[in-house]
């Protein structure tokens, strides 16, 4: 294992040389890695692939800082930080914030090493299959990067070839349906020539045909709804013929649905189902029925990659003393909307809200757990669906109102650093089966202004979510407003902090109706406080909030002062 790192360690060492992103593009002639045979066989391939797949995995992105951080600020959560270390949590950011910065970085970063992939994987080293996979795996998580660029940023560079010269950053923004129009071929490529998770040679973690087909839907859902970017009126901001893209997105579900091999385990069959499913990210495993996709934070520490993981540590239950537990901050609430929305039977509700922290104390040592029940206004009223420990007899807990001292289970152990406990293996999902069940649904009725009711294949679709929390099925209006509502709130209690809402929000045109709403219903829950310093951090995300402004990240300042040809928006 120590050859094979060093050796990692030296592959990477030269795409970072190599990498020619933004400031450092002249590559090094004295690199003993010549850019003409670098990825010359299958082992320098599946490195350089490992590679692209960590800068997902960096701190910057799916370690949590865009995944958590510019997630927040929506009904589902929000920070409990008054001051200003969470601006960008707030709609506080500005164009030089580290977070838009690093953002932008990293995603052009990864796509850069594609680019140099793909321009020097030799076809004559392998097979026609064995080619086209390769590039198929790279090109899917290109098209990853440009579907988030383009819903973050709107129009951004399109660049598909490396960079190599200072003359290269001179690069004007594509217009967002160009780009989308990329990710469509990038995700069309990789369903033609990706294994099926249950291949014999899939590798659990990597992309695969079935999550392309699935990402190709959340494209098409989001083409065919709301674009910010495109006029000065909500009438203006879609793109021609919308009902086009409905019908492109169930098709690609009806792939997946149809195939039959992804599902989910049903209540009957387990009606611990849904923690059982997150409990496999927790602790390195691959529930491949369910989860189409997923960061591997797990697979990249086992490489000996160093990545940033940092799930179920910033967005997790407080768990502070030792050194040697999996500490926990919980620097994000539940949103007061999502604890209102569960009902009480339902399953995933007692997993997505923990309800409960530690009490340490440093002068004894000593661990205590509370269980928080009073109100979900309390400071690190944390989210529990990446939690790391719980206490080993909660039910116990529930009952009493006094700090008593409690023994605790652990559920993902301290990775990457033996001496740091912030950092964890926690994989985090980008697509679930529940997620393709639920786009096919929107999809039928043609999302948000679609004119269709709700038909029985439709119905099925969500009842199919619903009946794995243990809930009836749906027996409401399937007109198609009253059944759009319904996705809207199923969306919200099935994909809670899973990087989802703030952009499924967007494409729906309700972002900013949500945060208001969401500020209403704090101010108006009994023990809400208007000289509560953490009440009041609950609320900036809808104060600061500016539909002109904030549908859009800015381009970052340094990129505008680097490429003249990207001009900054207007408010910027």
């Amino acid at each position: 294992m120590k050859k094979r790192n060093i050796y990692i360690t030296i592959l990477f060492t030269m795409f970072f040389c190599s990498l020619g992103c933004k400031k450092v593009l002249e590559l090094d002639p004295k690199s003993a890695w010549k850019d003409e045979t670098f990825y010359a066989n299958k082992q320098q391939a599946s490195l350089a692939l490992s590679g692209i797949y960590s800068q997902l995995a960096k701190e910057d992105l799916y370690g949590f800082r865009f995944n958590v951080t510019l997630e927040a600020g929506t009904d589902e959560m929000y920070t409990n930080d008054p001051g200003a270390a969470w601006n960008a949590a707030k709609y506080a950011y500005t164009s030089s914030s580290d977070e838009i910065k690093n953002v932008w970085l990293r995603f052009y970063t990864c796509i850069q090493l594609i680019n140099q992939f793909e321009k020097n994987l030799k076809a004559s080293a392998f097979t026609a299959a064995e080619y086209n996979k390769l590039l198929a795996k790279a090109r899917f998580i290109r098209g990853f990067c440009y579907f988030n660029l383009a819903n973050w940023f709107g129009p951004v560079p399109l660049r598909l070839t490396p960079s190599t010269s200072q003359a290269d950053n001179l690069f004007p923004p594509s217009p967002v349906f160009d780009v989308y129009t990329q990710v469509e071929k990038d995700y069309l490529f990789a369903a033609e020539h990706l294994d099926h998770a249950k291949d014999s040679g899939y590798v659990p973690g990597e992309p695969n045909k079935m999550a392309a087909h699935g990402l190709l839907a959340r494209l098409y859902l989001k083409m065919g709804g709301y674009q910010p970017y495109l006029g000065a009126s909500d009438q203006a901001c879609y793109f021609d013929n919308p009902q086009q893209y409905f019908d492109k997105a169930k098709q690609q579900c009806e792939i997946i649905i149809n195939d039959g091999w992804h599902n989910i385990t049903s209540y009957a069959t387990n009606p611990d189902s849904y923690r059982a499913h997150f409990l496999n990210y927790l602790q390195d495993k691959y529930d491949l029925r369910e989860s189409l996709f997923e960061i591997s934070f797990g697979n990249l520490y086992a490489m000996g990659i160093n990545v940033s993981g940092r799930i179920g540590n910033i967005n997790g239950v407080e768990f502070v003393g030792a050194t040697e537990i999996p500490r926990g901050f919980a620097n994000v609430n539940v949103g007061v909307p999502v604890y209102q929305l569960y009902a009480i039977e339902d399953a995933r509700r007692a997993w997505s809200i923990a309800g409960y922290k530690n009490n340490y104390s440093s002068a004894t040592g000593a661990f205590t757990m509370r269980y928080i029940f009073n109100s979900p206004l309390d400071q690190e009223y944390g989210i529990g669906k990446f939690r790391r420990w719980e206490p080993t007899n909660l039910a116990a807990l529930k009952t009493s109102t006094t700090l008593v001292s409690a023994p605790y289970t652990i559920l993902n152990s301290t990775a990457g650093s033996a001496t740091d406990p912030n950092f964890t293996s926690i994989n985090f999902p980008i697509l679930r089966y529940a997620d393709v069940l639920l786009m096919h649904a929107e999809a039928l009725i043609g999302g948000r202004y679609g004119t269709n009711n709700a038909d029985p294949t439709a119905v099925n679709s969500l009842n199919i979510v619903r009946e794995r929390a243990g809930l009836d099925p749906y027996s409401g209006s399937v007109a198609h407003d009253d059944f759009f509502k319904e996705l809207v709130d199923e969306r919200l209690r099935e994909l809670c902090f899973e990087g989802l809402r703030k952009q499924d929000l967007i494409r729906w045109n309700l972002l900013g109706d949500k945060l208001m709403e969401t500020n209403t219903i704090i101010k108006n829950f009994p023990n809400y406080s208007a000289t509560n310093q953490y009440h009041q951090a609950y609320l900036e995300p809808s104060v600061n909030f500016n539909k002109a402004k904030h549908l859009l990240l800015p381009y970052p300042l340094q990129e505008t002062l680097i490429n003249t040809k990207l001009k900054q928006r207007l408010g910027w």
